[in-house]
């Protein structure tokens, strides 16, 4: 388990394979136990199948999941014979690629791929995207190959874009001095060319517990997508900085957006993000909750910008205190 956060793979994807390796998934197995009132059968296997979604069906025994392991770059036949555990597939397979030779890519193409039926089965709950031959060929595997690609480029430039999960790359492990000027704190994957939305937030805060949170949302063009203002209860200023953080990440990931750039001019936070300064017991629960949001993405990163440069959100959190 301790070699997982060591994988030449996404923080994101990680993140999902410890869920999977720890049963701890959402999937319908998962609901069931929770008695929540949703569906607990596969999106993936089609009208006249009524297979329990479990994370071994998921990722291994449903008929969809079947093609795609055996149409992929690995080849891999899932054979109906197959009844072990999927955390056992999982490490033997990682295990196994790893004493071949040249077997980084293998792992990183075993881990695009688990990541793009969990990508998958979500876009066909909550998107409806109807799972087509088309949509497989030209979706699915192509954003597959694109990923793997990418990444063993990464490998061998020996690039440390993509970061560690425990904060242990070269942008967590940033020089305040750095963290200053505004470098980034990349916590999950790179920007490269892809389209990443940009988010600026503020708030302020009263020592009654009044406080109020405001941020604009831009895409890569600059236009202004939307801004957002409200009145929360805190009990600190930097407590209401890190729900204004966390209300926007929310918004992110409602609305699909995959590649987000998020700046404030809470210094302080940035630090706690960047592990560069000790946490405030005040906002371990708000900065547990964003860490979990990691996974919503394919990129994320934070950065300090002064006050001077973040004026439409500081007037929105002020003006919403005075009203």
């Amino acid at each position: 388990m301790k070699k997982l956060w060591h994988l030449p793979i996404p923080s994101n994807w990680k993140i999902l394979l410890w869920k999977i390796l720890t049963d701890t998934l959402s999937v319908g197995t998962e609901f069931e136990k929770r008695n929540l009132d949703v569906s607990l059968f596969c999106c993936l296997c089609g009208e006249g199948h009524n297979e329990m979604e479990s994370t071994g069906h998921l990722f291994r025994d449903c008929e969809l999941s079947r093609r795609i392991w055996a149409g992929s770059e690995l080849g891999i036949r899932v054979m109906n014979v197959e009844t072990g555990n999927i955390k056992e597939w999982i490490i033997s397979w990682i295990r196994y690629f790893y004493n071949r030779k040249g077997g980084e890519r293998s792992v990183i193409a075993f881990a695009a791929i688990l990541w793009g039926l969990w990508t998958l089965r979500n876009n066909v709950i909550f998107k409806e995207v109807a799972v087509t031959r088309q949509y497989l060929v030209h979706g699915f595997f192509k954003s597959v190959h694109e990923n793997i690609q990418i990444l063993c480029d990464h490998l061998d430039k020996k690039d440390k874009g993509i970061s560690n999960c425990n904060g242990q790359d070269e942008h967590s492990l940033s020089s305040l001095a750095e963290i200053r000027e505004g470098k980034p704190v990349r916590v999950i994957g790179m920007q490269g060319t892809c389209e990443v939305i940009r988010v600026k937030v503020d708030a302020s805060w009263r020592r009654d517990y009044r406080a109020a949170i405001g941020w604009v949302a831009y895409n890569s063009a600059g236009t202004e997508i939307l801004r957002k203002q409200q009145k929360i209860r805190a009990e600190s200023a930097l407590q209401a900085e890190v729900l204004g953080l966390r209300d926007a990440l929310l918004w992110a990931q409602q609305c699909g957006y995959l590649h987000l750039d998020i700046s404030t001019d809470c210094l302080q936070l940035i630090n706690q993000i960047a592990g560069t300064e000790k946490e405030n017991h005040l906002i371990n629960q708000a900065l547990a909750s964003i860490r979990w949001l990691y996974a919503s993405f394919h990129c994320l990163s934070f950065n300090f910008i002064p006050r001077s440069l973040n004026v439409v959100a500081h007037g929105l959190a002020y003006q919403t205190m005075r009203l």
